[in-house]
């Protein structure tokens, strides 16, 4: 989001597989602000973090052994062990953006890289939760399922995470987990389609609506929450 009076400084940039990820720091007065733009598409910044904590908190208060899908800058999976988490597996698509965080270039995400208690991995999350997890040290099934791994599905920064935002994918999600575990989603809006698919798949599913200034507009960010229940 851009603001007149801001200074923008790129720290680091990359294309892979065709998709452009930059890392930029924003100068507003005497704060820095910490921004993730994919593909030219905003993705997230450090000026408004509060969904990205209410998603990690959306799992429950033992999120215990959770699987993270997109590690952004970092603040959902520090919640998640601050919280209590035992384990968390981070997957991450963006090979570039887990260098980073291993060179402390972008904070909590260098933390995280640091922690003994999270494992990052290089890999499509929307993939292999709809088929088998197949990396090295990624063994299911997990506690806790925590998705941010796109803008949703009404505005998909890669196409080919529509696979995931269906029943099909949502149901083969829910089978990572072990009975009575809880997915949370992220989106950047509600969406009726995926919240009736919840529904079916969960009728005690919820969804949380998160109001957020974005410069002059308001945003309503959406976090779904379902239960595996067989």
């Amino acid at each position: 989001m851009h603001y007149d009076d801001d200074s923008v400084t790129t720290v680091a940039q990359s294309t892979e597989d065709g998709y452009e990820i930059v890392l930029r720091q924003r100068r507003r007065g005497d704060a820095t602000i910490d921004e993730l733009i994919v593909n030219g598409a905003f993705a997230m910044d450090s000026a408004s973090t509060t969904s990205e904590l209410l998603l990690a908190e959306a799992v429950g208060d033992q999120p215990g052994r959770v699987l993270v899908g997109g590690l952004g800058l970092g603040y959902t999976a520090e919640k998640l062990l601050a919280d209590g988490a035992t384990h968390v597996d981070i997957v991450e698509i963006s090979q570039a953006l887990i260098g980073w965080a291993h060179q402390g270039l972008v904070q909590p995400a260098g933390r995280l890289a640091q922690d003994e208690r999270v494992t990052l991995h290089h890999g499509d999350a929307a993939w292999l939760l709809c088929h088998q997890p197949a990396l090295p040290g990624l063994f299911g099934p997990w506690d806790s399922i925590v998705l941010d791994i796109d803008n949703g599905p009404d505005f998909l920064i890669h196409p080919e995470n529509a696979r995931l935002y269906t029943i099909e994918g949502m149901r083969s999600a829910l089978s990572h987990l072990v009975p009575g575990g809880k997915l949370a989603l992220w989106s950047q809006g509600p969406s009726k389609d995926l919240w009736f698919d919840f529904l079916s798949l969960d009728p005690g599913a919820t969804e949380r609506l998160i109001a957020v200034d974005r410069g002059n507009r308001k945003i309503d960010y959406a976090i779904y929450t379902l239960t595996r229940l067989d």
